[in-house]
């Protein structure tokens, strides 16, 4: 097996990222999925609909749906949404009970809402049906434990990993080492960073575009929060505990806030900080116009072609900052889950079990962040050869773990815009503690109303 599936990789090398349609044609092109002991037509003829997000795992996933079209004889209508209006449209289909969309993207922040409504079809049934799945062929144990518990709540497996990444430290290699800096270990340290490079990019007119830092900075829940969360609980700050208590004003969170303030604000950032989304940040990066931030770690398939931005060559990552308490992150995986109100939940199933596979996962290496440590392990820490993303990734997959509010509690949606509307008022200048306090009182009020 691992000879044909390496024999399989060098195939999709030549076609991948020229012309993918080229590989579907191929007389053996259905081969490596053909091994899974199932009918993979058993369903054919049918329609399903797949809702997606813009992200680029999912639009790399897209010139393959040929494959699994041809291998299934399944038609499918693959809708793919900025991911704002996904959330929207997602929200309308399952909370109307439409089951508009058999397939449907899920990150961890809205499962427990999901779940609690039963808007998500739990797969084990699917998962250990010897006519649906073949366990030895799909290996659930190959997929990364990290990235497979943020697709499960009190157990219930409900949705399957699909993309899988945290927020690290990208930096400019080769300006780091032009002007002797050192990768900052701590937050202090990189407050410290960022002025020093910022004054030095200063002294050089070539870097005149060139701002040293930038991370989130955007109110909403999974925006500003998605990093500074790592930077809370690095100090010890938890924003709920055990889902009973907010605790998100404590001395702790207001250390944190206060050093990821200075961070995202003043001499170092870009002048529109504040307002940064994060695909600008992302853009920024690539085009060489950022010395370090904050990004997902699955940036990496935009910026390590000469293709894709003029700093392929030049940039490296390490982990995210560490805090007086410990060294964070927030793991994130695109996963797909079965709307609990489809009419095809059986073929819905064979998609989710073809796009999660590790077959499919080889071919989205190349736009996407595999959960997936046998691609990594045979292809990803070789062809990317950056030691310090790659010791980075490792570090992620063994340590990544969610903080208990992004664990997929029922009421994230609403406390991440509680917090994530104050942290963007601290940006702007509020007073930390005045802010904080405000927001518990709000989140109080959240969990006295759950009772």
């Amino acid at each position: 097996m691992k000879r044909s599936f390496n024999l399989l990789y060098l195939l999709l090398a030549c076609c991948t990222l020229t012309n993918p349609i080229q590989f579907v044609q191929s007389k053996t092109s259905l081969a490596n999925w053909q091994e899974a002991n199932i009918d993979w037509r058993q369903h054919k003829g049918t329609h399903i609909n797949v809702l997606a997000d813009e992200q680029p795992a999912f639009m790399a996933l897209k010139p393959y749906l040929p494959i699994f079209e041809k291998l299934t004889g399944i038609s499918v209508g693959f809708h793919a949404l900025e991911q704002s209006k996904m959330r929207h449209r997602r929200a309308i289909d399952l909370s109307k009970g439409l089951g508009l969309y058999d397939v449907i993207p899920m990150g961890v922040t809205f499962l427990g809402q999901a779940h609690a409504n039963n808007y998500l079809e739990p797969l084990s049934s699917y998962l250990n049906d010897p006519l649906l799945t073949d366990l030895n062929w799909y290996k659930v144990t190959d997929i990364s434990p990290n990235s497979l518990s943020l697709c499960q709540i009190d157990g219930t497996l409900l949705s399957l990993p699909f993309d899988f990444s945290a927020p690290i430290y990208f930096y400019r290699k080769d300006l780091f080492d032009k002007f002797n800096i050192d990768v900052p270990d701590t937050y202090e340290a990189l407050l410290t960073t960022k002025i020093t490079l910022q004054r030095a990019l200063d002294k050089h007119p070539e870097y005149s575009d060139i701002h040293a830092f930038a991370s989130r900075t955007m109110p909403g829940a999974g925006l500003n929060t998605w990093t500074v969360l790592p930077a809370m609980r690095s100090y010890g700050a938890q924003i709920i505990t055990d889902g009973v208590s907010a605790t998100s004003n404590s001395q702790s969170a207001h250390d944190a806030i206060k050093v990821y303030r200075d961070l995202v604000t003043g001499y170092g950032n870009p002048a529109n900080s504040r307002t940064l989304h994060f695909y600008q940040i992302r853009k920024l990066f690539k085009e060489g116009k950022l010395a370090s931030a904050f990004i997902a770690s699955h940036f990496y398939n935009e910026i390590d072609t000469k293709h894709e931005s003029i700093i392929w060559d030049k940039w490296e990552a390490a982990p995210l900052p560490k805090g007086p308490f410990s060294r964070e992150t927030s793991p994130w995986a695109w996963a797909l889950a079965i709307n609990a109100h489809s009419q095809k939940k059986s073929a819905a199933w064979l998609f989710i079990q073809w796009a999660t596979s590790a077959q499919t996962a080889m071919l989205l290496s190349t736009g996407g962040s595999p959960p997936r440590m046998q691609i990594w392990q045979e292809q990803l820490f070789s062809l990317v050869n950056k030691p310090g993303f790659n010791n980075t990734m490792l570090w992620v997959f063994e340590n990544a773990t969610p903080s208990y509010i992004q664990s997929g509690i029922t009421l994230f949606p609403e406390i991440g815009e509680i917090i994530s509307h104050a942290y963007s008022q601290i940006f702007y200048g509020a007073d930390i503690q005045n802010t904080l306090d405000t927001s518990n009182k709000k989140i109080d009020s959240l969990l006295n109303k759950k009772e």
